[in-house]
């Protein structure tokens, strides 16, 4: 059964955390050969845009802050099946 809503590049998936708006999964990035985290928007608000804009901003965000100090890089902002997800450094 698959329990998770990720592009096929990501492999190897497995879940790691659960938080407020969704789930984050370790995964290797097949294409760029790395071990990555995946956060994954919560289905039950794939239809509420609202949340769907504050999830990307929350994305957005982060990734202006990438290469701070303790501060994790953000490497690509998706959407997969209507599902949007975040990927960045495990």
């Amino acid at each position: 059964m698959r329990t998770h809503n990720l592009p096929p590049r990501y492999a190897d998936v497995e879940h790691v955390a659960r938080g407020g708006m969704g789930d984050v999964f370790r995964a290797t990035d097949t294409e760029l050969g790395r071990t990555v985290a995946v956060k994954v928007l919560a289905e039950r608000y794939t239809d509420d845009e609202d949340i769907k804009r504050r999830f990307k901003n929350e994305a957005l965000a982060a990734a202006r802050l990438s290469g701070a100090p303790s501060t994790v890089t953000i490497f690509d902002v998706g959407e997969n099946e209507g599902q949007p997800f975040i990927v960045m450094e495990f």
